[in-house]
């Protein structure tokens, strides 16, 4: 005769305890997508800046129309993200539940870049417009960066931290994350934009015959070098730029169709477009090395769960991208002004990058006794 059933038993918590809370509701897909709006608005107005820094060299205001669209979307960013938590006030119950998931580090960006403002026009006041890479050096646009890189990645941690958002999930859904992760690794390529190769072509035999014509063959072999060096250490980082949100995209969801080349394209146009499209042909070879990712990542579809199609992809996917780049400069120039063996190794370096860049984001299993014993690693 079977034992009597009994009703479940939940153990209270301890005396003096209080229970644990729920967490805060998400904000969702709607106020996800504003957000992730807004904050385009704001990268907008910090590219629109560049090309006038880029274009307008004897530019010495801070009062100018790019610095207005710039700040505005600032505002707009910020003044959404406050509206969002202030009106979950009252449903919520306290200030701390009303931050929706992925929003708090938001307020504390709006809060650093606000600071970073108001210090920045004081440097200006102080010591006038920065220029070239001095620019993108300055202690206060760094502070700027950083504000406004928690404040457009707000929709990404969002929709991460949201357990309804399955792995599946479709290209609209994903809007919001896709157009944040966009943001943040263009925001990040602003920063390096004179190592980009799609900022600016040092690669063709057309400059390398400029190089020749501006100096004498002593200065020619020190400048050929440096800018080898330079060229290289470019592609390295811009992999590292192009593709770290594509890995990051790999570790939550499956990509869906056209994500990879929304990632990747975002980022191209935008370089190009800060020289005012100087080389525009640049950026229709990014446009076509992001359609051949997404034909690599529909070939071998990685997961985290398959490694040996997630490294494969890894390896892949970087040489791919480039060669076009590579293959269009020379078809359109006439030629490559680097050897074989730079260009070469150059590909290679860039899908030994993501692979190095895969094996951190991916490491391999603990085996189980170890991962028993083991420290709870962190939440990404």
């Amino acid at each position: 005769m079977p034992p009597p059933s009994h009703p479940e038993v939940r153990s209270a918590p301890p005396a003096g305890r209080p229970a644990a809370e729920p967490p805060p509701a998400p904000a969702g897909w709607r106020a996800d997508l504003v957000t992730a709006v807004l904050a385009a608005w704001l990268l907008g107005g910090l590219f629109l800046d560049g090309w006038a820094h880029n274009t307008r060299p004897l530019l010495e205001s801070f009062l100018t129309p790019w610095h207005a669209v710039f700040y505005s979307g600032f505002a707009a960013s910020a003044g959404w993200i406050g509206w969002s938590v202030s009106t979950r006030r009252a449903a919520a119950g306290s200030w701390r539940r009303s931050v929706p998931p992925g929003y708090g580090l938001g307020l504390a960006g709006a809060a650093i870049f606000l600071v970073s403002g108001v210090g920045d026009m004081a440097w200006h006041l102080a010591f006038g417009i920065e220029r070239d890479i001095a620019a993108l050096l300055s202690p206060t646009h760094l502070g700027l960066f950083l504000g406004a890189f928690l404040i457009v990645t707000t929709p990404l941690r969002s929709a991460w931290a949201d357990p309804a958002l399955g792995r599946a999930a479709g290209l609209v859904r994903l809007l919001p994350a896709l157009g944040s992760l966009a943001l943040a690794g263009t925001l990040a390529a602003f920063m390096f934009q004179y190592l980009h190769p799609v900022n600016d072509n040092v690669v063709s035999i057309g400059h390398e015959l400029a190089l020749r014509m501006d100096y004498t063959p002593f200065q020619y072999e020190q400048v050929h070098r440096l800018g080898i060096q330079a060229g290289v250490s470019g592609f390295v980082i811009s992999t590292a730029l192009l593709f770290g949100p594509v890995l990051f995209l790999l570790r939550r969801w499956r990509p869906p169709a056209g994500a990879a080349a929304l990632l990747l394209g975002v980022q191209c146009v935008a370089m190009q477009a800060l020289t005012g499209f100087a080389d525009a042909g640049l950026a229709v070879l990014g446009l076509l090395g992001a359609a051949a990712v997404e034909g690599l990542l529909a070939v071998l579809r990685p997961s985290p769960v398959r490694r040996w199609r997630l490294r494969a992809f890894c390896a892949a996917a970087p040489v791919a991208f480039w060669a076009v780049y590579f293959g269009g400069v020379g078809v359109h120039d006439g030629g490559l002004g680097w050897k074989p063996e730079v260009w070469g190794g150059t590909l290679v370096w860039s899908g030994l990058t993501l692979l190095a860049l895969a094996t951190v984001m991916f490491p391999p299993a603990v085996p189980e006794p170890a991962a028993a014993t083991a420290p709870l690693s962190p939440r990404p």
